[in-house]
C-alpha cells in the first residue's frame, strides 16, 4: 500500500500534514504517556513515503507518531495517545541491567512513549570525495554534513533548521498535553540512560535505550533548542 500524503490541516504555528497509516500498523489503544523519544530515519530526508512504505512492508507494527521532513513538515501518522513498536530493546540486555520485568519492559516503554522521527540519512561514510549513506549511495549535494564522532561514525547528515524549528513548536504541545517535563537529553547525554529505561518522565533519544543505535547524534543546535524550549 503506497501512501500519498495530502495536507488536510495547517495552522499558523506548525506545518502539519495528516499522513494516516493503517490501524494494523500501530495499536489504536489509548495509553498514558510519560516519555517522548526522538529518532532519525536513516533515509531520504525529503520524503516520508519511503519510510512509511518500509513500515508497511512488515507485520511488526513498527512506526512512529510523526515524521518531520527536511522542510519542517510534521507528518502525523496516528494519534499521539496510541502506540507502536519503535524501541526494540532486547530482553537479555534489560535482564543484564537488573530489570526484573525484562521480558515485558520493552513493550511497556513503547506503550508509554510518543515516538517522533526526524527524516535524515544519519551516519555517513566518506569515500572518493563523496558522503555515502547507509546503503552505499552518495547523498544529495545540497544536504549539510557535520563532523561528529558518535557510535562508530565520524560524519552525519545534519538535521535541518526547519526540522529543529518544527520540533521546538511540536514538543511544547506534547509535553503540556501529557504532563511530560523537559528532562532528559537536554543535558547533552545521549548515551544509554537508566532514567530512560526505567520509564521516567522526559524527552529522550533512541540512543538513550540502545547502545547499537546512533539516533540521535549529538547535534548542538538540537540540544540548544531543548535547553531553550518555550512551554507556555
Amino acid at each position: 500500500m503506497l501512501i500519498n500524503p495530502k495536507i488536510i490541516l495547517k495552522n499558523k504555528i506548525m506545518n502539519i500534514k495528516e499522513t494516516p497509516i493503517p490501524k494494523n500498523q500501530y495499536y489504536p489503544e489509548i495509553q498514558t504517556k510519560t516519555q517522548i523519544v526522538l529518532h532519525h530515519t536513516v533515509s531520504d530526508p525529503k520524503s516520508p513515503v519511503g519510510d512509511i512504505n518500509s513500515w508497511l512492508s512488515d507485520t511488526l507494527r513498527i512506526s512512529t507518531y510523526a515524521i518531520i521532513g527536511y522542510d519542517g513538515t510534521i507528518n502525523k501518522c496516528f494519534p499521539s495517545n496510541n502506540w507502536a513498536n519503535h524501541l526494540g530493546v532486547k530482553s537479555d540486555t534489560l535482564k543484564a541491567m537488573g530489570f526484573k520485568d525484562a521480558g515485558t519492559r520493552n513493550e511497556i516503554l513503547n506503550k508509554q512513549s510518543i515516538a517522533i522521527e526526524i527524516d535524515c540519512w544519519g551516519g555517513l561514510t566518506y569515500k572518493d570525495g563523496k558522503y555515502l549513506n547507509a546503503y552505499g549511495k552518495p547523498i544529495a549535494s545540497d544536504l549539510e554534513v557535520v563532523e561528529c564522532k558518535w557510535r562508530g561514525f565520524t560524519h552525519f547528515q545534519k538535521y535541518s533548521k526547519a526540522q529543529i524549528q518544527a520540533l521546538s513548536e511540536l514538543l511544547p504541545e506534547l509535553v503540556k498535553a501529557n504532563n511530560i517535563p523537559n528532562y532528559g537529553i537536554k543535558d547533552g547525554n545521549l548515551d544509554v540512560r537508566m532514567d530512560a529505561l526505567k520509564g521516567e518522565k522526559g524527552i529522550f533519544s533512541h540512543s538513550s535505550y540502545r547502545k547499537d543505535k546512533s539516533d540521535l547524534y549529538p547535534d548542538k543546535d538540537l540540544i540548544n533548542m531543548l535547553n531553550n524550549l518555550k512551554i507556555n
